[in-house]
């Protein structure tokens, strides 16, 4: 195999196994699993994780005409500059966020004394970044109140990530917040389906009628760890302004006004797919491995183990490391807890 300089993979969050399967693709430009693993001398499961992290990556394609699937590298040249230019993105949407946190934390004549309580952003998609990280530093409970579908989205990645950490999330919306959206219910239920979650829907509108630029708004609301109220400024699904402060006084008597309100429909989110399917396979089986669940389920390794993960810290399933006695990985088994 050619020996290329690839060591500049590891900078980006590349492993040594899927840095060295790609090299192997770039010499043969193509192969099987088994292929590779015989080439390499890695296990059937190491080179399939490396080929599905390398193809999240868009440096591969698989060719569905072959039986065993082929890989097929992209060009390198185009697929490393895409990867590279995406990876620079971040580290300057990183650097900006950073810049905007400095400003906010200093004033003109140096670094204020006091901590700033209120943090407003002329920069939308700015303002909107800082939410999403606020969210992923999540500790306890996020609350939101009648959000556009719109800012949904953005925000869901974020929301997957909290739940799978244990965070507890809730929100209260009604239809009257949203006269000209259709089916807003089964769209935010679509939309939420990978977390759990417990929606209120209330006779009464839950947002604040706002101004802004003279005309007459919405205003929705994401309350984190009992200690943040963001504020989101919106008509229908187009978010207008983003603020907020840290206030946790504001935020309980907030939340009691919520409890207020007359609830009708109360819809609980326990454990979203992929969870219900692998609790399934698990209690099919009473006792499986983890390539066993994968090759039943279809979900990828990386997924697999987001979720694994987090039933074995709910207390829900066991992992039973077993070690071979033959070199290779220790074989991993999960059952329901009793």
């Amino acid at each position: 195999m050619n020996e290329y300089d690839l060591s500049y993979l590891f900078e980006i969050g590349f492993n040594e196994i899927q840095t060295n399967t790609y090299k192997y693709l770039l010499s043969h430009k193509s192969g099987t699993i088994n292929q590779i693993k015989n080439d390499l001398g890695y296990s059937y499961a190491q080179v399939n994780n490396a080929l599905i992290f390398l193809k999240e990556k868009n440096l591969l394609e698989v060719s569905s005409d072959s039986k065993p699937s082929l890989f097929v590298r992209k060009n390198p040249k185009i697929a490393l500059n895409n990867l590279f230019n995406e990876w620079f993105q971040k580290i300057e949407k990183s650097i900006k966020q950073l810049d905007e946190v400095i400003k906010i934390q200093e004033t003109k004549f140096g670094r204020c004394v006091k901590e700033v309580t209120f943090y407003y952003y002329s920069d939308l998609a700015l303002g909107i970044n800082n939410l999403e990280t606020m969210i992923e530093r999540a500790e306890c409970e996020i609350l939101m109140t009648s959000l556009p579908i719109s800012l949904l989205k953005k925000i869901e990645p974020s929301l997957y990530n909290a739940f799978t950490r244990g965070v507890s999330l809730k929100m209260y919306f009604s239809e009257a917040d949203f006269e000209r959206t259709e089916n807003y219910l089964e769209r935010i239920l679509d939309l939420l389906k990978r977390v759990r979650i417990r929606i209120i829907q209330t006779g009464e509108k839950i947002c604040q009628v706002v101004r802004y630029n003279d005309e007459i708004v919405n205003s929705g609301n994401v309350f984190i760890d009992n200690k943040f109220l963001n504020s989101i400024v919106f008509n229908e699904n187009n978010v207008l302004a983003f603020d907020g402060h840290f206030n946790p006084g504001v935020i309980q008597q907030v939340k009691k006004y919520f409890d207020l309100k007359t609830a009708i429909k109360i819809i609980e989110i326990e454990y979203p797919e992929p969870i219900k399917s692998v609790l399934n396979a698990i209690e099919r089986k009473k006792e499986i491995k983890t390539r066993d669940l994968s090759q039943i389920l279809k979900i990828s390794g990386k997924k697999l183990r987001e979720v694994l993960d987090f039933l074995i810290n709910e207390g829900i399933i066991r992992e039973e490391i077993v070690q071979q006695e033959q070199v290779g990985r220790p074989k991993r088994i999960y059952s329901i807890v009793e």
